[in-house]
């Protein structure tokens, strides 16, 4: 079973494209690929911001060291 959490299913999940994730969270929307090819950031406020919009921990996925 896999527990990973999918930033990209969440984000369409809320109707949002790259573009609306990127100007919500203040970042290009290159990072917003990063983050979901890649991992979110491991650690900061981005990651909190990140959980406390969708109600998640992130725990269960990938983590790009940033």
């Amino acid at each position: 079973m896999n527990n990973q959490i999918d930033l990209k299913e969440l984000r369409a999940e809320r109707g949002w494209s790259r573009s609306d994730m990127a100007s919500y969270f203040g970042v290009d929307v290159s990072t917003i690929c990063r983050w979901e090819n890649s991992g979110i950031p491991s650690r900061g406020m981005t990651r909190k911001a990140l959980e406390r919009e969708w109600a998640v921990s992130f725990s269960n996925t990938r983590a790009c060291q940033e």
